[in-house]
């Protein structure tokens, strides 16, 4: 009976020991399948398994080269693997991955690793990974480190395994790691540690950079220097182990030292207002997270010889008499440089510091009084249009006109506080005369120097009657006083008409935009139409090149040898300058002011004087490379001899003295005879034109 009992306490203990083994074995396959089914409830939508990074958006100048790069908090420059060199793509295998070409997308003994580490110590999984797992979860999944995600890392890289090539899914890594430093991708690592491309990365540091993936903000860091030799002293060790190079090789580069460059994101140095609006505009069409990580190319008009003219003139000139000083007000300046024929914007200044992206751009958003910059714009233009011409003759008399409605009193003076008395057009241009602007003014009418300063490309005027009652339906629009006043940029598109023979060109800042695999979002070519006859043009050029060439002329400091016209304006209360001004081929706007509109009285601060000077410097080098131009004169334009006191044809009792030689159109000069001077008449008893020298022009 003993030998009974026994035999059934042994069955006893083999029975709880299979059931045991059973349990555990049915639990553990629960839980696996219940791990499994979890993973695969919770992967992302796989429909299309191509990973989407971030990828830099590059702006390029109007030379083609690159001008900047937009990126969000990732660097990326995307590669092909085609031009990384193999002994980079062999250091990043054997750092992470050395058995990447043979298995099918993940690695059994590293996910049973991972397993005993989390049964063991109930802690985060650590390592073990292949790459195509790492892309998995850079691309697809979230960055914690759990058992399921591990799972989900080698489901997603098994479905990856079948859908790419080892290639592909190699490109694919290497352009989306991160290596430290903001970089992300091989190539933006290869600038950011070595300041070269990727392609041409030697040995040693395509070991380091393959080394940073471990611990990229670690290794990454300069303070962390020795350790970063270390490591990639171990990855060199690593290629030598698995093959890629020998040992004696591994040891060569081991012996050099880490040159790792001290590095900072590409910035703007020049030309941050004319980022700003290419900006502003690329922000008003696209998300911005597609401008700042879209990998858009952006082809610019933007010229860094123009714009570091411009910059420089204008602080070559200021700095040295007001000097900028931080948290205080100062004299501010602008500038905007537009090709005459194109509308292609060269250059924007848009403040004598750019202190913050996007911020206050003064070339573009503000709106200053032109004073007798103006007058062109206004007065003369229309003038012309109607069939006047430069050897027009205006009384500069006193004159008060009074408003039928307000029963207000205008009553304009000249700059010199004097009056001339009969002047032409000509000379009236020349010297800046208020009371002549005003006077053919009213020969043209209120609505049509509104109606043409509106067709000439200034888009700030007041129609209609704003809050208290104010418009730009008055008799100061002739001197330039406006509701809001106008943008310099507005101002370079009118005078560029001028320039370019009464055709309006569209100002240009973008050309084009390319999406990141090429194709075209936009494209802007010249947009151009008529708004004024050649004659009309090229007259009013011929006057205002006497502004800065003939005596008396108040622009006289911005001539700069070569054929060039423009105006100045000074506000009456002082607190705006310009100096708007134009070769054959190139418009230049130059503005100067404090940004509270106080007076600058203390300094009599003109347009003939700080605007004209840096408008010269500016110019001066823009052109420098360019041919000389002579602004063309259309066979339409004739000499014509008249009396300057009637402006008519010479009579029988003219003075030799009084007659000059003007410009006028075919078939509309003068036809009649003088009537001013008549039998009797005796030299000297006529008013005195000598034309007014002020200072510093205005």
């Amino acid at each position: 009976m003993g030998k009974k009992r026994r035999t059934k306490k042994g069955f006893r203990v083999l029975d709880v020991t299979i059931y045991l083994v059973l349990a555990i074995v049915l639990v553990g396959a629960g839980f696996a399948a219940a791990l499994v089914m979890s993973a695969i409830r919770d992967l992302p939508a796989l429909a299309n398994l191509e990973p989407e990074a971030s990828e830099i958006s590059i702006l390029y100048d109007r030379n083609g080269d690159i001008w900047t790069e937009l990126r969000s908090s990732e660097y990326r420059v995307p590669a092909t693997i085609k031009n990384m060199p193999q002994h980079l793509v062999d250091a990043v295998l054997a750092a992470e991955d050395h058995r990447f070409y043979t298995h099918p997308g993940f690695d059994l003994r590293a996910i049973f690793r991972a397993l005993y580490q989390n049964i063991k110590d109930d802690s985060s999984l650590q390592g073990g990974s292949t790459i195509t797992q790492q892309l998995a979860k850079i691309a697809f999944l979230e960055q914690d480190r759990t058992l399921k995600r591990k799972v989900q890392d080698a489901i997603v890289a098994t479905l990856m395994e079948r859908k790419y090539t080892k290639k592909e899914i190699l490109e694919m890594y290497m352009n989306q790691v991160n290596f430290g430093r903001g970089a992300y991708g091989v190539e933006a690592a290869a600038r950011a540690y070595f300041g070269k491309s990727v392609s041409e990365l030697d040995i040693g540091e395509a070991a380091f950079i393959a080394g940073t993936i471990r611990a990229p903000s670690y290794y990454g860091d300069k303070s962390n220097i020795e350790q970063a030799l270390n490591r990639r002293n171990t990855v060199l060790n690593q290629m030598a182990e698995y093959g890629f190079l020998t040992q004696d090789e591994a040891e060569v580069y081991k012996s050099r030292p880490l040159n790792i460059i001290d590095h900072e994101p590409m910035v703007v140095t020049e030309g941050g207002h004319f980022l700003d609006y290419v900006l502003q505009q690329l922000l008003s069409r696209y998300p911005s997270d597609l401008v700042y990580g879209g990998g858009l190319r952006v082809y610019t008009t933007y010229s860094p010889g123009a714009q570091r003219a411009a910059e420089s003139a204008i602080n070559q000139v200021l700095d040295p008499v007001f000097p900028f000083k931080a948290e205080q007000d100062n004299i501010e300046a602008a500038s905007v440089v537009m090709d005459v024929k194109t509308g292609h914007l060269l250059a924007l200044v848009g403040g004598r510091r750019h202190e913050s992206m996007l911020g206050w751009n003064r070339a573009i958003d503000a709106k200053r009084q032109p004073g007798s910059a103006f007058k062109p714009i206004s007065v003369y233009i229309p003038a012309l249009e109607q069939g006047m011409g430069p050897y027009t003759v205006i009384d500069d008399a006193p004159v008060t006109w009074v408003d039928p409605t307000t029963g207000e009193k205008f009553s304009p003076r000249n700059y010199s506080g004097t009056f001339q008395g009969l002047v032409t057009m000509r000379s009236g241009v020349r010297q800046s005369l208020n009371v002549v602007a005003c006077k053919v003014q009213d020969m043209v009418g209120l609505r049509n120097s509104l109606e043409m300063s509106e067709k000439l490309g200034i888009t700030t005027l007041v129609k209609t009657p704003v809050s208290g009652g104010r418009a730009d339906l008055t008799r100061s629009l002739a001197l330039g006083g406006l509701t809001y006043g106008v943008r310099p940029l507005d101002m370079a598109v009118a005078f560029g008409t001028l320039a370019n023979r009464g055709i309006q060109v569209e100002p240009i800042s973008i050309l084009k935009v390319e999406d990141k695999n090429g194709n075209v979002l936009e494209e802007h070519g010249i947009n151009r139409k008529i708004v004024i006859s050649e004659e009309s043009a090229y007259l009013m050029t011929s006057m205002l090149q006497d502004v800065l060439t003939v005596s008396g002329g108040t622009g006289q400091a911005a001539y700069f040898g070569r054929p060039a016209a423009g105006k100045t304006g000074t506000t009456s209360d002082w607190k705006d300058a310009w100096f708007c001004g134009y070769t054959p081929s190139t418009v230049g706007v130059v503005w100067m002011g404090y940004d509270q509109e106080k007076t600058m009285s203390q300094w009599r601060i003109t347009g003939g004087s700080y605007p004209a000077r840096i408008w010269n410097s500016m110019m001066k080098t823009i052109t420098a490379e360019m041919p000389v131009e002579s602004f063309t004169r259309p066979d339409t334009i004739v000499e014509v001899e008249v009396c300057k006191y009637s402006g008519l044809l010479p009579g029988p009792y003219c003075p030799a003295e009084h007659l000059i030689t003007e410009l006028g159109v075919k078939g509309k000069t003068p036809v009649s005879v003088c009537d001013y001077h008549f039998v009797g008449d005796k030299p000297g008893d006529e008013p005195i034109d000598e034309p007014v020298d002020e200072p510093g022009g205005h």
